[in-house]
């Protein structure tokens, strides 16, 4: 009679997961990409009467309305913006960043509103209303509509997929069939 040994065979089973975001079109990623695009051409628009572009805004004018200072220009403000909403639109689970941006370009379209106004106060008949240009209001629409964006699902699905591996170690690498003696 024939009799084998064995020796305790190991077996660990292991699971592995993994997650990956796909993109999908959403209506936050839709709104944010137009407010993003709105912003930017905006950026290209004059925003005062007199054919002002933002690149020649001076930043100091969002704080101060009397001011003599050329550089730098609100682009400063408006590029990190547009840069903002971008990546909110683009990226996985960055709606902050597309509210960030849009508050951020709110804040700038204000600011500049309160300061012509209050610079075109000292001139007795005139409305500010009437200086403003297409560019502001397309930025100001493009902020409202990034702002909206970033409350909506942006349309990135996680998609998971599981697999188990088997792994058996009887210890010495034997073969199972082979006789030990």
């Amino acid at each position: 009679m024939d009799i084998r040994q064995t020796e305790p065979v190991s077996r660990q089973d292991r699971r592995i997961e993994r997650a990956s975001w796909v993109p999908t079109l959403g209506p936050g990623m839709v709104l944010g990409a137009i407010g993003t695009l709105g912003l930017v051409v905006s950026m290209f628009m004059s925003w005062r009467s007199t054919d002002v572009h933002p690149s020649g805004i001076p930043f100091a004018f969002l704080f101060d309305s009397g001011t003599t200072g050329q550089d730098p220009s609100i682009l400063l403000a408006l590029i990190p913006m547009a840069l903002l909403l971008g990546v909110g639109t683009v990226m996985p689970r960055a709606s902050a960043a597309r509210v960030v941006g849009a508050l951020g370009t709110i804040v700038v379209v204000v600011l500049f509103a309160f300061q012509l106004s209050q610079q075109v106060d000292k001139l007795p008949g005139t409305n500010w209303g009437d200086l403003l240009e297409t560019g502001f209001y397309v930025a100001a629409i493009s902020a409202l509509v990034g702002l909206v964006s970033g409350f909506l699902p942006s349309g990135w699905s996680e998609r998971r997929s599981s697999r188990t591996e088997s792994i058996v170690d009887n210890g010495r690498g034997v073969n199972f069939d082979e006789p030990r003696v």
